[in-house]
């Protein structure tokens, strides 16, 4: 398999780790999401060095190095896309959470103040005598 080959097959795999992080993102499933992007970042080296040992490899057999940039440019705009369409997706969930997290704490308040209206204060425990 030559560095080309095992470069493109390296953004295959991100592809479906970004994949698999997109649907684990939609069905709150956080430690899948965490072992989707510690496989991402796994990836990262292995492709600096496919693309490097790529580039030397064209430029010793004479190959065309701009023809396979440009695909690279193209795979790497691909997962741009799927990465931000990732994170656009965790930032509603956050944002949904937030919101959550917000109302719970109004209902808290709400039946602290309820129950302070309706529960007398309880009588001290230890009373002084004179």
């Amino acid at each position: 398999m030559s560095a080309k080959d095992r470069l493109f097959a390296a953004y295959d795999q991100w592809r479906q780790w970004s994949e698999k992080e997109g649907q684990a993102i939609q069905a709150s499933d956080w430690p899948v999401v965490r072992d989707c992007q510690r496989a991402k970042l796994e990836l990262q080296p292995q492709i600096l060095r496919f693309t490097e040992t790529s580039r030397t490899e064209h430029l010793q057999t004479g190959g065309d190095w701009k023809g396979t940039e440009r695909e690279v440019r193209r795979q790497v705009s691909e997962l741009i896309a799927l990465e931000m369409r990732n994170e656009t997706w965790l930032h509603e969930v956050r944002e949904r959470a937030e919101s959550q997290l917000t109302e719970c704490s109004r209902s808290r308040r709400s039946l602290r103040q309820v129950h302070r209206s309706y529960v007398p204060p309880a009588a001290p425990a230890w009373a002084s005598y004179s």
